[in-house]
């Protein structure tokens, strides 16, 4: 749901819970609201008008957020009938079926053009230890940025980090391949982590910062 002011604009959805109050979540480009059966729309629309001024304040300072590859992009949604996007100055995400649905996807398919831009980087910054580039799997993790597959020898990455600068994908990505040789956090992962990548340490202390 949109709801203008002027010239401000904010985006707002709902979910219905098993709670007893109300709860405004402010995201990265909308205000997700909580509540339960018993307060209506209405009543919540009703109280977003009252608060309107405040919301947009605060969803103003949120857009300070970086949400592509650590830069910090206007995003227009554009209903068509299939989904593509364009990244310039600003993004626009032409979707089929939801906005939340298409932006998912938006994350997921930059990163994949991203760690194609890495190719030649990954292969190189790999030779010290002498492995070569794994599949890589892009999924939404819920606590954590990366895993690895031992076993089958596949690294799995955070969506997430499209939205981050790309020094926290390459520490992510060197973290899991140092799993691939160490799979425990003793010494001897930490000594092959730092042959991979000098510095790791306030990068990790750095990336630690920002929240899943």
């Amino acid at each position: 749901m949109i709801l203008i002011k002027g010239e401000k604009t904010l985006r707002f959805e709902f979910e219905t819970k098993k709670i007893k109050h109300a709860y405004f979540h402010f995201k990265d480009d909308y205000v997700l609201i909580t509540r339960p059966k018993h307060i209506s729309d209405q009543e919540i629309i009703n109280y977003i008008h009252k608060k309107y001024d405040l919301f947009y304040e605060k969803m103003t300072r949120q857009i300070t957020i970086p949400n592509y590859f650590g830069l910090t992009k206007s995003i227009t949604y554009i209903q068509s009938k299939r989904f593509s996007y364009d990244v310039g100055d600003e993004v626009t995400i032409y979707y089929t079926k939801t906005e939340e649905e298409a932006l998912k996807r938006f994350y997921k398919e930059v990163l994949k053009t991203k760690l194609m831009e890495l190719e030649d980087w990954l292969f190189e910054a790999l030779k010290p230890i002498g492995l070569k580039p794994l599949p890589t799997e892009i999924k939404w993790l819920k606590s954590k940025y990366g895993s690895c597959h031992i076993r089958k020898k596949v690294i799995t990455l955070n969506a997430y980090l499209a939205k981050l600068d790309p020094i926290y994908l390459k520490y992510v990505l060197m973290h899991e391949y140092a799993h691939i040789l160490v799979p425990n956090h003793q010494k001897p992962f930490y000594d092959v982590l730092d042959l991979l990548m000098p510095g790791h340490k306030e990068i990790q202390k750095a990336l630690k910062k920002h929240h899943l």
